[in-house]
C-alpha cells in the first residue's frame, strides 16, 4: 500500500504524519509578515532508500539511515513532500520543532512484502530460504510477505553456479550469480568462471589426473573423478554452503566412469566391482550383472539413457546390452549371435523402433531390431556391406542411422506393413559430397574428407546440420573469415573414453561433443604454419588462439577439457593452462 506525504496544512502533517502520528500536539507557526530562515533536517530509517523528498525549493533522494539538513527562506514553513513510496510498502512520518524556525522530520517505512531479484542473466533456478518460506527465483522477481527476520539463505543452487545474496533495503534483495565448470591446471583441480577467473576445488597433493569427461554437478554437488599413477581411481563430491564452496568428500567406491540417467547418478566401480547408484546420501550397488558379465563399454548413453556393452562370462558369444532407462536399471537385453562385436554406439529409437548396431564375422554393419522376441532377434537383421564408418542423429524426436560407404552416404531405411519409415531429410546435397567419413553426436551430422599426413591423420570438415540448419563448406568458411580448408581431428578430449576391453568398434570417426568442433584454419604446408584455432558448431563460432603453429595442432596440443552451456575450456598442452571462453 502507497501513503503520499502530501498534506493540507502543516498542522495537518504534524498531526497525521503520513498516516502515523506526530510526537507534538501542537507545533508553533513562525509569523508569516516577515521573511524568515527555516531549517529542516531530515532522518530517514534504513529502510527509506530511494524515496523523493521536496521542501521549498530542495529536493533530494533519501539514502538509507543518511541524515540531510536543508535550509530555506520564506514567510512561512511549508510542508515537506515525499513521494516515490512503492506500493508494497507503509510509512508513519514525525514532524517535531526544538523553535518555531528549526523542524525535524524523522520517516519509518516497513514493507508489506520483500523482493528477491536476480541481477546476473539466469540459467539455473535458485531456492532460497527467508524466515520460514522457501522460494524459487529464477529469471523473474519473486515477493513475500515480510519477516521481522531477516536472515537469507541460499538451500539450492539448481546447477553449476555460485551465488551470494545483497541485502540492498530492507524491503529488496538483490541475488548474483556466477557459472563455472570444473577444469585440470596444473596438477589442481579448479572452478572456472568467466575470462580466466577461477577458484580452488581440490589442491590435488597426489597430483592425480582429473579424467575431464567424468565430472558433473548433481545434487547441489560437484563430482569428478581422478587417477593416480597406480591407474587407482578415486571419486570425490563438493558440496556447497550458502551458494559458497563446501566440503569435499571421497568416496569408498573407485569408478572409472560416472553418469546420470533421468533423476538419478550412476558408476561404474572396479573395487568393489559393480554398478552403484546414489541414493539417500550414500552409493549403493544396484546389480551384480558385472559378476555374470565381462563388460565390453563403459556407459554409452543415447539422451538419459545408458548402455553396457557386455559379453557372458560362460559364453562369450552371448552378448547383451544392460540398460538404464530414464534412471531405471531394466536388466540385460540379449542380442543377436550373429553379431561378432559390438559398435561405439548406443541403441537408437527410430520411429518407435528400438535398433542395435555390431558387426557381423565378415565386417558387415548388422543393425538389429531389438523389440522383437528373443527367440526371434538372432533372425531381426539388417545386413549392410561395405560401410566406412556411421553415425546416429537425431531431429524432431525421432533418431535416424546414416552410413557411408564406397557408394556414398545413406540413411537407413526400413517398411512396416508395407508403409515406409520416416525420410530425415533430403540427403542430396550431402550425398553428392562423396564424403570420406560422417560423425558428430546425436544432434549434430557431420561429414567431411581424410587427410594423410606425415604426422597424423586428420578430417576436413565440410558439412554440418544440426536441425533444420545446413552448413556447407563454403559457408563454414566464410563464418571463420577464412578460404583455408577446416582441419579436424579425431578425438578433442583431453581424456578418450578408455573401455574394460577392445571388443568394441568405433564406428564414428570424429566426434562433437555438445555440437561442438576445434579447428584449425591456415597454413598446413609445413609444421610451422600458422593458422586459427576455433570452436566451431552450428550457433557459434569461438575464437580459442591466433597463430597457433600447425605442428601444435595436428599433435593434439589442444583440447575441449569441459563444455557447458555458458563457458566452454579448452585445455592447452604447450601452455599447460586452461582457456575459459563464454558462449554467447
Amino acid at each position: 500500500m502507497q501513503i503520499k506525504l502530501l498534506l493540507a496544512s502543516l498542522f495537518a502533517f504534524a498531526t497525521s504524519g503520513c498516516g502515523g502520528s506526530s510526537s507534538e500536539g501542537n507545533i508553533p507557526i513562525a509569523p508569516t509578515s516577515a521573511e524568515q530562515t527555516y531549517t529542516l533536517k531530515v532522518m530517514p530509517s534504513d529502510s527509506v532508500a530511494g524515496l523523493e523528498l521536496s521542501w521549498m525549493n530542495n529536493t533530494a533522494t533519501l539514502e538509507a539511515g543518511n541524515e540531510l539538513d536543508f535550509t530555506a527562506k520564506g514567510t512561512s514553513f511549508a510542508q515537506p513532500v515525499v513521494s516515490g513510496i512503492p506500493d508494497t510498502m507503509n510509512c508513519d512520518s514525525t514532524l517535531s520543532n526544538t523553535t518555531s524556525l528549526d523542524y525535524t522530520l524523522s520517516i519509518e517505512c516497513a514493507a508489506d512484502v520483500v523482493t528477491f531479484e536476480l541481477t546476473t542473466p539466469y540459467l539455473y533456478p535458485i531456492t532460497i530460504r527467508y524466515a520460514q518460506s522457501e522460494l524459487i527465483v529464477d529469471n523473474s522477481a519473486v515477493s513475500v510477505d515480510a519477516s521481522m527476520a531477516d536472515d537469507v539463505e541460499i538451500m539450492q543452487l539448481g546447477g553449476p553456479q555460485t551465488c551470494h545474496v545483497t541485502k540492498r533495503s530492507n524491503v529488496t534483495y538483490e541475488i548474483a550469480c556466477r557459472p563455472y565448470i570444473t577444469t585440470y591446471e596444473n596438477d589442481k583441480v579448479y572452478l572456472h568462471f568467466a575470462g580466466q577467473d577461477k577458484q580452488l576445488l581440490f589442491d590435488n597433493p597426489n597430483k592425480e589426473r582429473l579424467l575431464a569427461s567424468e565430472n558433473m554437478w548433481f545434487e547441489e554437488k560437484v563430482w569428478f573423478i581422478t587417477q593416480s599413477d597406480t591407474e587407482a581411481y578415486r571419486l570425490h563430491s563438493v558440496s556447497f554452503d550458502d551458494g559458497k564452496v563446501g566440503d569435499r568428500v571421497v568416496y569408498d567406491i573407485t569408478p572409472s566412469s560416472i553418469a546420470r540417467s533421468g533423476d538419478n547418478l550412476f558408476a561404474l566401480s572396479s573395487s568393489p566391482i559393480g554398478l552403484y547408484r546414489w541414493k539417500s546420501g550414500a552409493w549403493q550397488m544396484v546389480s551384480n550383472l558385472l559378476e555374470e558379465t565381462t563388460l565390453q563399454s563403459g556407459f554409452v548413453a543415447n539422451n538419459s539413457d545408458l548402455y553396457l556393452a557386455a559379453e557372458d562370462n560362460d559364453d562369450l558369444a552371448s552378448k547383451s546390452y544392460i540398460q538404464i532407462i530414464n534412471g531405471q536399471v531394466r536388466g540385460k537385453k540379449a542380442i543377436s549371435n550373429q553379431i561378432s562385436q559390438f559398435s561405439h554406439a548406443p541403441l537408437f529409437d527410430y520411429d518407435d523402433v528400438t535398433f542395435s548396431i555390431g558387426f557381423g564375422r565378415d565386417d558387415q554393419l548388422l543393425i538389429n531390431v531389438m523389440d522383437s522376441l528373443p527367440s526371434a532377434r538372432d533372425e531381426a537383421i539388417f545386413s549392410l556391406v561395405n560401410v566406412k564408418n556411421a553415425t546416429i542423429w537425431q531431429n524432431k524426436n525421432n533418431q535416424f542411422l546414416f552410413t557411408n560407404s564406397d557408394s556414398g552416404v545413406e540413411q537407413f531405411e526400413f517398411s512396416r506393413n508395407d508403409v515406409q519409415s520416416t525420410i530425415a531429410f533430403d540427403i542430396n546435397p550431402l550425398t553428392q559430397l562423396l564424403p570420406d567419413w560422417v560423425g558428430g553426436d546425436l544432434d549434430t551430422l557431420l561429414a567431411g574428407d581424410f587427410v594423410d599426413t606425415e604426422s597424423a591423420e586428420h578430417g576436413v570438415l565440410k558439412y554440418l546440420r544440426h536441425g533444420d540448419v545446413e552448413l556447407f563448406e563454403a559457408q563454414l568458411q566464410t563464418r571463420l573469415n577464412t578460404t583455408y580448408p577446416i582441419r579436424v581431428y579425431n578425438e578433442t578430449w583431453q581424456e578418450v573414453p578408455r573401455f574394460a576391453n577392445s571388443n568394441t568398434t568405433k564406428i564414428t570417426p570424429i566426434v562433437s561433443e555438445q555440437g561442438f568442433l576445434l579447428v584449425y584454419a591456415g597454413d598446413t604446408a609445413s609444421p610451422e604454419g600458422q593458422g586459427q584455432l576455433w570452436a566451431l558448431s552450428a550457433e557459434h563460432a569461438v575464437l580459442i588462439k591466433e597463430q597457433v603453429l600447425w605442428e601444435h595442432y595436428i599433435s593434439k596440443n589442444y583440447h575441449f577439457d569441459s563444455i557447458s552451456q555458458s563457458y566452454l575450456v579448452v585445455f592447452s598442452k604447450e601452455e599447460n593452462e586452461a582457456l575459459t571462453f563464454a558462449i554467447d
